[in-house]
């Protein structure tokens, strides 16, 4: 059976303590938005002989409606073997629907 875990990284976590300052103004995208990109990311990557997926997401906001990200997406294998990496862009609305969605294998 394949044992994953899953890492999510926040850049930015502690200007999200700033918004408490000033409520409204942020650029970091909801926890909603930012599952909806990573499940793309998650359909498209290929997770075989994983032990371990990193996804590194920076978000900011979009001129329109929503956020866009960019997403970095690590795959260990055995220890700290690295065996697939992936960069990702995706921007959302505010009803957290893809607008836009782009995936790479980097090195491939």
């Amino acid at each position: 059976m394949l044992n994953r875990k899953i890492a999510l990284t926040l850049t930015g976590l502690l200007a999200a303590n700033v918004a408490f300052a000033l409520p409204g103004f942020t650029d970091e995208a909801p926890k909603s938005s930012v599952d909806t990109c990573v499940a793309a990311v998650d359909e498209s990557a290929d997770f075989a002989n994983a032990r371990t997926v990193l996804h590194n997401v920076e978000t900011e906001e979009r001129r329109i409606s929503g956020h866009k990200m960019a997403i970095r997406t690590i795959v260990f294998g055995e220890g700290e073997t690295v065996i697939r990496e992936y960069a990702s862009s995706c921007s959302v609305n505010d009803q957290d629907e893809i607008k836009r969605f782009k995936i790479r294998q980097k090195g491939a």
